[in-house]
């Protein structure tokens, strides 16, 4: 004979938490994965002079590849807090989950601003710099003058800061609504990594690396958190 445990209606079944639990964990881990290996990926040439080494190290599959590794970061943030929050629902005040809901949702807006320029970056950049590596000379074909307007135009500045002003109130409200259900060092290294995600754009790429490896390691303790078991 078959023995069934009776749920209450609208609970959830220790499974469906479980699986909350561990997908909520994968994203947060490939998110780390994706913040890390953003810096270490890219190619780090010398952007002070339009050299051929330049224009071939923004062409190369490189460029692309870290660029993708940190949209991909940046886009599971949002859905990763949604899951955290889920998962949160049976063993947290109601106040933390109103407030994970709201910074999953300055998360989301910021993420996709963000993206936005990373994606004009990736390609745009590329494209430039593949054409001005297939002249005669590249560094007279004027291709950094034009990365710079892709770079620095009033619009595309404005969209991408905004971005990461609400990716870094996303985080510290991220920090403050799990201050009741973990440990500040669990959530601290998340919340300071985003709020560093600005700055540290004016770094060199030691430090970039370095911020990598911190929001990396920010979104591991996430996970942690994530996958505890509810309590009864």
């Amino acid at each position: 004979m078959s023995s069934t445990t009776a749920t209450a209606p609208g609970t959830t079944t220790p499974s469906a938490s479980t699986r909350t639990r561990r997908l909520t964990a994968a994203a947060l881990v490939a998110a780390g994965a994706g913040f890390v290996l953003f810096p270490l990926l890219r190619p780090w040439p010398d952007e002070a002079r339009p050299t051929a080494d330049l224009a071939a190290a923004f062409a190369s599959d490189r460029w692309v590849v870290a660029h993708l590794c940190g949209i991909l970061a940046i886009g599971l943030l949002a859905p990763a807090l949604l899951g955290l929050r889920s998962s949160l629902a049976a063993r947290a005040p109601r106040r933390t989950t109103d407030l994970l809901a709201s910074a999953t949702g300055l998360v989301w807006a910021g993420g996709f601003l963000a993206a936005l320029f990373f994606g004009a970056e990736m390609f745009g950049i590329q494209a430039v710099a593949r054409a001005a590596t297939a002249a005669s000379d590249p560094a007279a074909s004027g291709f950094l003058a034009v990365v710079t307007d892709l770079r620095e135009g009033p619009l595309a500045v404005t969209l991408f800061g905004a971005g990461l002003v609400l990716l870094a109130a996303g985080g510290l409200l991220t920090a403050v609504a799990l201050r009741r259900v973990a440990g500040w060092w669990l959530t601290l290294p998340f919340a300071l990594g985003l709020v560093l995600l600005l700055p540290q754009f004016w770094g060199d790429p030691g430090l970039r690396v370095a911020h990598g490896v911190l929001l990396g390691a920010g979104c591991a303790l996430l996970a942690v958190v994530a996958l505890r078991e509810p309590r009864p």
